[in-house]
C-alpha cells in the first residue's frame, strides 16, 4: 500500500518526520492511495517541513494487521460475554464484568503482539521518496481516470 503525506513537523536531530496523510491534487479523482481520510504518522526519513512524502506499508502484512487489530479485541469480547453468562448464571452484571475481563486481556495479548513485531522491516512502514511540492501524476506511478 502507498500513501502520499506532507511533513508538518520535523526533527532534524533524530530525523524524525511527522507525516500527515490526504491525497494529493494530482490523484483527487483516482483513489487508489486512500479514501481521502486524513491521519498521521511518524517515520525516520531526511526531509524538510513542508515535503511531500511516498510512504509505502508492507502490502502482506497490512491486512494481517487491520486483521488482528480488530479480530483479537472482537473475540475478546464474545468470550469474556460468554464467561460471564455462563459464571454469572445469566446475568447482566456477570455478562457485563466478563465482557470488560475479556476486553482487558484482548489488550494484553494486542500489547504482546505489539512488542513481537515492533521495528521489524517487515511490519514497519517506510518513506520511500521525497518530494518538495505537490507529486505528479508521474510522481504518483498511476493513471487518472
Amino acid at each position: 500500500m502507498i500513501k502520499f503525506g506532507q511533513v508538518f513537523e520535523y526533527d532534524s536531530q533524530k530525523q524524525l518526520a511527522h507525516i500527515r496523510f490526504h491525497r494529493p491534487e494530482a490523484c483527487l479523482k483516482c483513489g487508489a492511495c486512500g479514501n481521502g481520510q486524513e491521519g498521521t504518522i511518524v517515520l525516520k526519513a531526511e526531509c524538510d517541513k513542508g515535503d511531500w512524502v511516498r510512504v509505502e506499508y508492507p502490502e502482506n502484512r497490512f491486512l494481517e494487521a487491520t486483521a488482528i487489530a480488530y479480530v483479537i479485541p472482537l473475540v475478546g469480547l464474545f468470550v469474556g460475554l460468554g464467561a460471564g453468562w455462563l459464571l454469572g448464571g445469566g446475568g447482566d452484571a456477570g455478562m457485563l464484568l466478563g465482557a470488560l475481563a475479556g476486553l482487558g486481556l484482548s489488550v494484553g495479548i494486542l500489547s504482546l503482539v505489539e512488542k513481537r513485531v515492533s521495528g521489524k522491516a517487515e511490519w514497519t512502514p517506510r518513506v520511500t521518496a521525497v518530494y518538495h511540492d505537490f507529486p505528479t501524476v508521474e510522481d504518483i506511478g498511476c493513471q487518472t481516470p
